[in-house]
C-alpha cells in the first residue's frame, strides 16, 4: 500500500510531542489524538457533508468502538455535540428500518418477500444481508481515516529514527511500543525493501525486548511486595504497575480496529 509522505516538518512536531507527553505507547498517544481530531472535524463539519452522509448511512454507522467514543465526546461538556450525533443517527436509523421492513415475514404463501429459514432457499435472507444491518469495521469511516493516519506517521517515525538523531534519542529515552502497535510498525517496515526501514526495524525489536524485561521484572517486584510480610509503606510507588503492564500488552482500547482496518487495506491492495 503506497502512502504520501506529510510535511516533514508536521511529522517531527507530532512525533516528537508523543514521544515526549505519553506515559506508555506513544503510537497510543498519536492515536488517541487523530481520533479525537476526527470526532471533533466530524460533528463540527462532515455530519453536514452529503458525501460523508452517504459514506456513514452505507457502513450503518461507525463501529462499536469508535460510536460509543464518539458519543462520550459529543457528551462531553468542553465540546457537546448532541446535534451532530442526532444527525448522524436519524440518518443510520431510517435506512436501518428500511433494512429491517425488507425482512419481514412473508404474509402468504405466494409472496415472494425474502424470509428467514433454517435450510437454504430461494427467498430466504442471506448471511451478508443481515451482517450489512450491523456497522462494523469493514466500512467504519473512522477505522479508515485512523488507521490511515497511523500509517502515514508510523512510516514518518520509522523514517525518522533513522535519520534523525533528536527523535532516535527521544524514542530510547520513552516507554516504546505497546505490542499491537509494535506489530504494526514492523508490519509497515516490512512493506518495504528500503533499507532505512530494516535498520528502523532492529532498533525497534532490540526496544521491545528492553521494554518487556522492564515490565517483567517490575511485575514480578510487584506480586513479591503483595506478601504479607511488606507493610503498605514498602508498596509506595508501584500502584500503577498493573495499568502499565496491561497498557504495555493492549495499548489503547480500540487499537485492534486501527491494525484490523491496516491489515484489511493492504489485503485488498495485494489481491
Amino acid at each position: 500500500m503506497k502512502m504520501r509522505n506529510i510535511d516533514d516538518g508536521i511529522a517531527w512536531i507530532y512525533i516528537r510531542e508523543g514521544l515526549q507527553e505519553a506515559e506508555n505507547c506513544f503510537l497510543c498517544y498519536l492515536e488517541n489524538r487523530f481520533e479525537q481530531r476526527y470526532m471533533d472535524n466530524y460533528l463540527s463539519e462532515l455530519v453536514m457533508d452529503a458525501n460523508e452522509r452517504e459514506k456513514i448511512i452505507e457502513s450503518r454507522g461507525f463501529c462499536n468502538y469508535h460510536f460509543q467514543k464518539m458519543h462520550a465526546f459529543s457528551a462531553n461538556p468542553s465540546s457537546s455535540d448532541g446535534l451532530g450525533m442526532a444527525l448522524i443517527l436519524e440518518s443510520v436509523t431510517e435506512q436501518l428500518l428500511d433494512d429491517v421492513k425488507g425482512q419481514q415475514p412473508a404474509k402468504s404463501a405466494r409472496s415472494r418477500r425474502p424470509r428467514l429459514r433454517l435450510k437454504r432457499n430461494p427467498h430466504s435472507i442471506s448471511v451478508s444481508k443481515l451482517l450489512k444491518t450491523v456497522a462494523n469495521q469493514t466500512k467504519c469511516p473512522a477505522c479508515d481515516h485512523v488507521s490511515t493516519m497511523m500509517h502515514v506517521y508510523t512510516q514518518d517515525f520509522l523514517r525518522e529514527i533513522d535519520e534523525n538523531e533528536e527523535i532516535l534519542k527521544l524514542y530510547d529515552a520513552s516507554m516504546g511500543m505497546c505490542i499491537p502497535h509494535y506489530v504494526m510498525a514492523l508490519f509497515i517496515a516490512s512493506e518495504t525493501s528500503d533499507e532505512r526501514y530494516a535498520s528502523a526495524a532492529r532498533r525497534i525489536v532490540d526496544k521491545q525486548i528492553q521494554a518487556l524485561e522492564k515490565s517483567r521484572f517490575v511485575l514480578a517486584e510487584y506480586i513479591r511486595k503483595q506478601d504479607y510480610h511488606f507493610s503498605q509503606k514498602d508498596r509506595v510507588g508501584i500502584e500503577k504497575t498493573v495499568d502499565e503492564g496491561l497498557a504495555r500488552v493492549t495499548g489503547k482500547r480500540g487499537v485492534e480496529t486501527t491494525l484490523a482496518s491496516m491489515l484489511r487495506t493492504a489485503d485488498r491492495g495485494s489481491a
